[in-house]
């Protein structure tokens, strides 16, 4: 009963927060389309500070109901630092010298805090050292909330995802008899509230503070889940999967093309489907599908079978890249293919 209404609360918190900032109480977070944006009229932005706002205190309720010990809470209280230079970044702008060093030492930070990497974390077929293990979990945390702030191009498609992937946890954690699942119960509710003006023609944006926060939460969830054992980070890799396998492809070729990478751009497969429907609602329609049907019975078995992670996540998510591939992901006005 406390726990229904601790997340009724969390939804309602980020519902108002939400219509406060669409209703543009700082004019610097109005988002002016310019060539490459996927809509046409002015819209705030910032708008993922509700979800920010909305978790952190959930989490507190946790810590004070004695659900998360106090290192969790640190760990996960990493993701701020992050949310505060994306609203920032959102009001005024700023450079890669100054964001990057602050997501770079939260994510120093967070590993710090969660101890020696546990084995066997490539279930045995590659032996990594563990400070090696360590550097690479920071620059995939740093890399995990890049790419979900590039898919965050269109109307809802970076909350519902936080959807699918908080929902998914929640019960998979629930399965697996840890507490943590309520935090993932928390981020559902919270994007939840944010979704309901972000739906498609959306009348609130994210941001920076929402999409960079979103990526780096999660990935400090998973980080804590398979550092208890009850989640490998395959599990996690697979409910991420259509997110990586975008984003991964577009930079590749971009890279390979010879294109700048750090500029913006709207290349991604999602952007290129989304010119092709003219819908920002079929191509969410489309990745919710691929999430539902494809990945989340793989992440399932990833669950049931977690010795076999290395090779599910192959299975799960070498085909999305083929499938980001045919529909142009980071080739200049790809047309279609198929």
């Amino acid at each position: 009963m406390l726990y229904g209404l601790a997340l009724t609360a969390i939804f309602f918190i980020s519902l108002s927060i939400s219509l406060l900032i669409s209703r543009r109480i700082n004019t610097r977070l109005l988002d002016v389309p310019v060539a490459r944006s996927a809509h046409h009229v002015p819209t705030p932005r910032g708008g993922g500070l509700a979800i920010v706002i909305a978790v952190n205190i959930f989490a507190g309720f946790l810590v004070w109901n004695s659900t998360m010990d106090l290192r969790v809470f640190a760990v996960l209280l990493c993701a701020t630092p992050v949310a505060i230079t994306g609203f920032v970044d959102d009001l005024r702008g700023l450079p890669v010298s100054v964001r990057l060093p602050i997501h770079l030492f939260a994510a120093f930070i967070a590993l710090f805090l969660l101890g020696p990497v546990p084995e066997p974390f490539f279930n045995g077929w590659l032996l990594v050292p563990a400070f090696l293990q360590s550097l690479m979990l920071m620059l995939a945390l740093v890399w995990l909330l890049n790419l979900y702030n590039f898919m965050d191009g269109i109307d809802s498609l970076a909350a519902t995802q936080a959807l699918f992937v908080s929902g998914a946890a929640c019960l998979m954690l629930f399965y697996q008899q840890t507490d943590l699942a309520w935090i993932c119960a928390g981020l559902f509710v919270a994007c939840l509230g944010f979704l309901l003006l972000n739906l498609p023609p959306a009348r609130l944006f994210m941001g920076d503070v929402g999409s960079t926060f979103l990526g780096f939460f999660i990935g400090l969830v998973a980080l804590v889940a398979h550092f208890e054992g009850t989640l490998s980070v395959w599990v996690w890799v697979l409910l991420m999967g259509a997110f990586i396998a975008d984003t991964t492809f577009t930079l590749i070729r971009r890279a390979l093309s010879g294109q700048r990478v750090t500029e913006g751009h709207n290349l991604h497969a999602y952007q290129h489907l989304s010119r092709r429907t003219g819908s920002h609602s079929k191509v969410v329609f489309f990745y919710a599908l691929v999430n539902l049907i494809w990945l989340l019975p793989i992440s399932w078995l990833a669950v049931l079978y977690p010795q076999n992670g290395v090779y599910l996540t192959v299975l799960g998510v070498v085909p999305l890249l083929a499938i980001a591939a045919l529909l142009g992901a980071g080739r200049p006005n790809a047309p279609i293919e198929g």
